[in-house]
């Protein structure tokens, strides 16, 4: 399955973060969210997502009313195997 990673600015802290990702609609199928790393202080969040295309993330967002600055298509590089993964 394809990976992105999504770019969110947002400020609001670890409590108002929390409220919100326990909160989160259900997503459509064929669309899962893997990971988010925050940066609290620069009200940013980086999310990995797994899903068939861009622009079904994009839509995903769109009916959440879920604000996104960018959506990039991504490969992992695993450090420890020293390749990329599929």
């Amino acid at each position: 399955m394809p990976r992105f990673i999504a770019e969110h600015t947002m400020p609001m802290n670890e409590e108002q973060a929390m409220a919100m990702f326990k909160n989160m609609p259900s997503l459509p199928p064929g669309i899962s969210w893997k990971l988010t790393y925050c940066d609290f202080d620069d009200g940013k969040f980086f999310c990995e997502w797994e899903a068939p295309n861009k622009e079904a993330i994009e839509q995903a967002f769109k009916s959440m009313e879920m604000p996104y600055d960018a959506v990039y298509p991504v490969r992992l590089f695993n450090v420890a195997k020293a390749a990329f993964e599929d």
